[in-house]
This record gives C-alpha cells, sequence and structure tokens, in this order.
C-alpha cells in the first residue's frame, strides 16, 4: 500500500505534557489473531452512546488520553484500542517518510493488522455494556482508518470523525456508510472536497466541516499542548462539535 499522509505528520515532534487517566485498560472480549488485545475505556456505564476511538501513531499520549476523556465527559461511553502490539511509532522516525510508511505498514495497515476486526470486537463490547448507539472517531492516521472501518459492507456505525486527518481523500470516502466530520488543522490539504463527496450521498444528516487554521498539526492529539490557552480552546471546540454532531446522529429516545 502507498502511504500517502501529510508532510506535518512525518515532521512534527510529540509535546512534552502530562495528564492522570481518568479511565482503564482492559481486554477485548476475543483474541486477534491468536493475542489478547486492549482497550482504554472511559465514561459512565450508563451512557448508550459508544464511541470506538482510533488513535494516532504516536499511541496514548497524554494529550490524546485527555481527549478522550473530555470526550466521554460529553455522555459517551469511549473505547480506544490500542492498535500498536509493538508500542508507538520510535521518536527516531520522525522525519523519516520511508521509515515512517515502512512502521506504518507493518504496524497501522488496516488490512495486515487486523483493524477492522479490533474495531468490530470493540463495538461488541460497548454494545454489551449498554451502548446502543455507536460512533467512531480517529486520530491524524487514525481517520484514515476509521472511515475504511465504517466504509465496510457491515458497519454499524452511526457517524465517523476524524481531528487532523491524514490520507483522507476523496476515494477514501468512495464507499463510506454514515455521515462524516472533518477538523483539518492549517497543515492538511482543503477537505471540502471530501465532505461534498459524503454530502452527494444523501444522508438524512448533513456531514460537517471545521477547519482550523491557526492550529498545528496534532493539536488534538500526540502533538498538542493544552498548557497553550489556544490549542486548549481549539481542542475543546472539536469536542464539542463531535458530541453535538454525534447527538444529532442518535434517536431522540436515546
Amino acid at each position: 500500500m502507498d502511504i500517502q499522509i501529510t508532510e506535518a505528520c512525518c515532521n512534527t515532534p510529540t509535546t512534552k505534557t502530562t495528564w492522570v487517566q481518568k479511565g482503564t485498560f482492559k481486554p477485548l472480549s476475543k483474541h486477534v489473531a491468536g493475542i489478547e488485545r486492549q482497550t482504554y475505556h472511559v465514561g459512565q456505564r450508563n451512557a448508550k452512546m459508544g464511541v470506538v476511538a482510533l488513535i494516532d501513531i504516536h499511541g496514548f499520549h497524554p494529550t490524546t488520553v485527555q481527549f478522550l476523556d473530555t470526550l466521554a465527559e460529553k455522555g459517551f461511553q469511549v473505547s480506544a484500542i490500542d492498535l500498536f502490539l509493538n508500542g508507538p511509532m520510535p521518536d527516531e522516525y520522525m522525519g523519516d517518510m520511508p521509515k515512517l510508511g515502512g512502521w506504518i505498514r507493518a504496524n497501522a495497515e488496516y488490512s495486515n493488522n487486523h483493524v477492522n476486526e479490533l474495531v468490530k470486537i470493540a463495538a461488541h463490547d460497548l454494545g454489551v455494556d449498554g451502548c446502543s448507539s455507536l460512533f467512531i472517531i480517529g486520530h491524524c492516521w487514525g481517520t484514515h482508518l476509521a472511515i475504511r472501518a465504517a466504509s465496510e459492507q457491515d458497519q454499524i456505525f452511526r457517524g465517523v470523525a476524524g481531528p487532523h486527518p491524514t490520507a483522507v481523500t476523496v476515494p477514501l470516502v468512495a464507499n463510506l456508510k454514515c455521515p462524516l466530520a472533518l477538523f483539518p488543522s492549517m497543515d492538511e490539504p482543503d477537505m471540502q472536497p471530501v465532505i461534498q463527496a459524503v454530502q452527494n450521498k444523501g444522508f438524512p444528516t448533513p456531514s460537517l466541516h471545521v477547519r482550523f487554521d491557526n492550529m498545528p498539526h496534532g493539536f488534538c492529539g500526540g502533538r498538542g499542548d493544552w498548557t497553550i490557552h489556544e490549542q486548549q480552546v481549539a481542542a475543546n471546540q472539536v469536542i464539542e462539535e463531535i458530541a453535538v454532531f454525534f447527538n444529532s446522529l442518535t434517536p431522540k429516545e436515546e
């Protein structure tokens, strides 16, 4: 697979931040390829809306976890799959596109790394935990993966969302089966054509596009530093937009 990612995704280092997680890690209910896999679960147990989250290549960075915890406070149970069996991308690969692309192919490519199977199990487990409306989000490369999962013939998600998406194109959404919300940063290309392609599918609820031209790539995840006031405000706007978008896709009785 040809890995086409945002240049800033390759060149922007992670930030040094801290956050005390509010959720817990637990195993998924089924093994994948004979291996027990973990997910980070956070949110009120009586929440009926569930979100499967696909994190960026930097793993459970404190800012990423803070994003997940804050989203959960909006009335969701969030299950963030630990995607990377060998840990997040090594820092020394930053800025080296061939190494980064090779790492993604080996550790985070959709088919080779059983992403669809992991997503289905995480979604099933959220259903067991009482969630009757399910959604999926992804950070950066995770948005690419989330869209592919929501394009499966038997997918069950009501909506998909992605902050600072990478490798998200019009062809990628050709088979998407639910509305899409994208929140590109200053470093992403124009995502309006992608959103228009989804709008053309005629879903009852419109898709959503909010661009943050004053924010760097990764501000909601591993490259974000919410001690910088402007980043915190922007990230919380993304979280609020996602919460409103997902609520608009949820049947009123829930």
